[in-house]
C-alpha cells in the first residue's frame, strides 16, 4: 500500500494542492477532486486507487477547459470537440466531457440551430442556403440543420429577401436595369436565397422601376 505523506496548497488564492505519496511528489490535483476522493494526510491506497485520482484530475482539467470554452457564448459540440483537441486532451476524456455538457444542457446543438437561423436571418438578411453552409461548417448534424430550416416560413423569407433587395435597389436603382438586375441578382443570391425566389424578387422590382424611370 501506499500512504499519502503530504497535502499543501499551492497558493493562498491556489485551488490547486500538491500531493505527496510515500515522501515522494506524486501529482498536482484541483480541490474538486481533493472533495471528491477525501484525500488526507496519512491516507492509504494501492496502485489502482492512485491511478483512479490522476484520471480524475485529467478528467477535471477537460472539463474545466469546456466550461470556460462555452462560458463565452453558445458552442456546437463540434467546436468544443475542436478546441480541447487542441489543448491535447485524450479522445476518450474529449467524449465524456462532451457527454457530460450535453446532458447538462450546455451543449445543444438542435437549440443552437434554431437560434442561429432566427437571428442570422432577422441580423443578418441571409437566406436559408448561406444559413445551411454555415452550420454546416460549424458541425451541425445535418438532420438538425434541416429541421431548423423546415421551421422558417418560405412567405416570410421570401419577404425578408424582398427587404433586403430593396435597401440595395436604392443604392443603385438609377443604373440602367441589366445592371440593376446582375447586381442584385448576385447579391441576393451570396445572401444565400434561392433562384426562385431571387427571380420572384427581380420581377417585382422590375415593375418597380419601369414606374419610377417616367419620373426621372
Amino acid at each position: 500500500m501506499n500512504r499519502i505523506t503530504r497535502i499543501e496548497k499551492q497558493s493562498a488564492r491556489s485551488k490547486r494542492y500538491q500531493i505527496e505519496v510515500d515522501g515522494e511528489p506524486f501529482c498536482s490535483i484541483h480541490e474538486d477532486v481533493l472533495v471528491r476522493f477525501r484525500l488526507h494526510k496519512g491516507m492509504e491506497m494501492d496502485r489502482h486507487q492512485l491511478e483512479e485520482i490522476l484520471a480524475a484530475e485529467e478528467y477535471n482539467k477537460v472539463r474545466m477547459a469546456a466550461l470556460r470554452f462555452l462560458s463565452y457564448k453558445p458552442r456546437t459540440a463540434c467546436e468544443l470537440r475542436q478546441q480541447l483537441e487542441r489543448k491535447d486532451f485524450s479522445a476518450k476524456m474529449i467524449c465524456q466531457v462532451i457527454a457530460e455538457m450535453e446532458k447538462s444542457g450546455y451543449l445543444d446543438d438542435r437549440q443552437f440551430a434554431r437560434q442561429w437561423v432566427n437571428e442570422r436571418m432577422h441580423g443578418k438578411g441571409y437566406g436559408s442556403r448561406r444559413l445551411k453552409q454555415e452550420l454546416m461548417r460549424k458541425g451541425i448534424d445535418l438532420s438538425l440543420i434541416d429541421e431548423a430550416l423546415t421551421e422558417v416560413d418560405q412567405d416570410k423569407e421570401r419577404q425578408l429577401a424582398m427587404q433586403v433587395a430593396e435597401r440595395r435597389y436604392l443604392r443603385i436603382g438609377r443604373e440602367p436595369w441589366p445592371t440593376v438586375e446582375r447586381r442584385l441578382g448576385q447579391y441576393l443570391l451570396r445572401q444565400g436565397y434561392s433562384m426562385g425566389v431571387v427571380r420572384s424578387v427581380l420581377n417585382q422590382l422590375r415593375t418597380r422601376y419601369e414606374e419610377e424611370k417616367e419620373h426621372w
